[in-house]
């Protein structure tokens, strides 16, 4: 059986038929990547979402593979540009760029919500998000059949200059944001204050959904000092404290209360 029968046949009894739609999907995504697939397949098997019907099996290679293109582009193109960077910043910025977070809405922008929906997953989480897009970068590569050409196609999609150019403006810099919040925190409180990351899980525990904010606050009568903003939801904690960090770390720079010299 080849692959386009397969994937009818799935459709036919697990998605009521809805395979137009499917294809419909995969031409937006082409449309906004400007790149035509030679042999669509390819491409719907980075479509494929791990957790639907439709085999995951070439999804989770393409992932793997579009995982280390991505740090290859981004290793190639921070080189480029290395003489503006000192080069423990290098890597930072490689991770920030790789990061789910940076990821998930770059997949959000080519449609995979719409897949989630279509396929009965539903709104993507960040994890899912950021495996859609390594795979669609996988299936690109496979597709042109070497590297030649995919620096500059990737850079586009991932939006790379701007997203390079907003993690140099952030507050954090190069830094971790949560250890720059406390470096600050530190330097203006000294040792009175604590800093806590409240969170409430909207999902289950299988499949945790977290909410998390930052509260600065007096160690003595638990006075609070700051309060940051919700951010979520996400898989695991430690991701969502970072997200928290950051948006608080922007709403005090935005408010003239920031001290970028920590």
């Amino acid at each position: 059986m080849n692959i386009l029968t397969h994937f009818k046949e799935i459709f036919e009894h697990n998605y009521s038929g809805q395979w137009s739609e499917f294809q419909k999907i995969g031409k937006k995504i082409q449309n906004i990547i400007h790149y035509d697939f030679v042999n669509e397949e390819t491409l719907w098997n980075a479509m494929s979402i791990r957790g639907s019907a439709l085999p995951s099996e070439e999804f989770e290679r393409l992932e793997f593979l579009g995982d280390s293109i991505l740090k290859a582009i981004h290793g190639i193109s921070l080189y480029e540009k290395s003489e503006e960077f000192q080069p423990g910043e290098l890597s930072v910025f490689r991770q920030n760029l790789e990061n789910n977070e940076n990821l998930a809405p770059l997949a959000e922008e080519l449609k995979y919500n719409e897949i989630g929906a279509l396929l009965g997953i539903g709104k993507l989480s960040p994890n899912q998000a950021a495996d859609c897009f390594e795979a669609l970068i996988g299936a690109i590569y496979v597709d042109k059949g070497n590297l030649e050409g995919m620096i500059g196609l990737a850079k586009g999609i991932t939006h790379f200059e701007k997203k390079l150019k907003e993690l140099r403006k952030a507050p954090w810099g190069s830094k971790d944001p949560k250890s720059f919040l406390h470096e600050w925190v530190r330097k203006k409180y000294s040792n009175e204050i604590s800093v806590d990351y409240p969170s409430v899980n909207e999902g289950t525990s299988n499949a945790p959904q977290f909410k998390v904010r930052v509260i600065i606050k007096r160690k003595i009568n638990d006075k609070i000092e700051i309060e940051g903003p919700w951010v979520g939801n996400f898989p695991k904690k430690k991701e969502g404290e970072k997200e928290a960090a950051k948006a608080l770390l922007s709403k005090l720079e935005e408010e003239g209360k920031l001290d970028r010299s920590s």
